[in-house]
């Protein structure tokens, strides 16, 4: 399986992905802290997608995610990038990283943002992801009471704030794709979803045989190819991993080994 498809360049992946993130939905809805579909669609209406660049950084899909946001905030008219990645500690004991602190150019207000690309599947009332230790309630609840109030702390306010300013509006940008099983009726947790949100199907690895799926790589998960695009591809028989794959109608489907959630739920 090859790490980009139909033999696309590393610029044409990364100038495709940077397409999929100002097109995708938000996950939630239900916070004020939650950038909503309204906020995502203004951000891309006059975003500037830079141009014939390739993406250096660590091989973990979050990297890259938070990479593509940091280029459109970057080359975006509205805003400046004052500082990314800060990390926080007090006596030693690291608090944790605020993503971005972000200045609207319009208002001159400082923003602080936290970015996450995510994937849950629905599984008897809860939103574990591929790796199931990964649930999206708890997920959405760090981010929101923690992630986003790091730029509150007495320690962020006594090293940066003289240098930043004062905060004054906090954001979660936390896109991805839902996924509901296609032979259950298992259903996800009751938090408050995005009506927009990205959808797709999931199914156990003895469930698939016949589906002709055909397995995109991680890299691919931002911005899922089409069915022709990966037509050299072989069709999914089983999986041992979680393994993402598109359906001949260009659904987006997640095929997961027969021991998940439970394996990977252990410590």
């Amino acid at each position: 399986m090859s790490i980009f498809y139909n033999k696309t360049t590393a610029s044409d992946h990364a100038d495709n992905s940077f397409n999929a993130v100002l097109a995708l939905p938000p996950l939630l809805d239900g916070h004020p802290f939650i950038a909503d579909q309204r906020w995502l669609d203004k951000f891309s209406s006059n975003a500037i997608i830079p141009q014939g660049i390739e993406y250096q950084g660590g091989r973990r899909l979050g990297f890259f995610y938070q990479w593509l946001w940091q280029q459109l905030i970057m080359h975006h008219p509205s805003y400046d990038l004052l500082a990314e990645e800060i990390q926080l500690s007090v006596n030693k004991r690291t608090l944790g990283a605020v993503d971005f602190l972000v200045k609207d150019i319009r208002s001159g207000e400082v923003e602080h943002w936290e970015v996450a690309i995510k994937f849950y599947l629905a599984f008897e009332e809860s939103w574990p992801g591929p790796n199931a230790r990964d649930d999206l309630d708890k997920k959405a609840n760090k981010m929101l009471s923690h992630q986003l109030m790091l730029s509150e702390h007495p320690a962020f306010i006594d090293q940066y704030q003289a240098l930043y300013g004062k905060i004054d509006k906090r954001r979660l940008i936390m896109q991805g794709r839902l996924f509901y099983p296609a032979f259950t009726d298992f259903i996800g947790s009751g938090i408050q979803l995005a009506s927009e949100a990205a959808q797709g199907l999931w199914c156990y690895s003895k469930q698939a045989a016949d589906l002709k799926l055909r397995p995109i790589a991680k890299p691919e998960w931002i911005a899922p190819p089409r069915y022709n695009q990966i037509a050299d591809e072989p069709t999914l028989v089983s999986v041992s991993n979680p393994t993402m794959a598109i359906a001949p109608d260009d659904k987006v489907w997640f095929v997961m080994p027969e021991h998940w959630p439970h394996s990977s739920m252990k410590p």
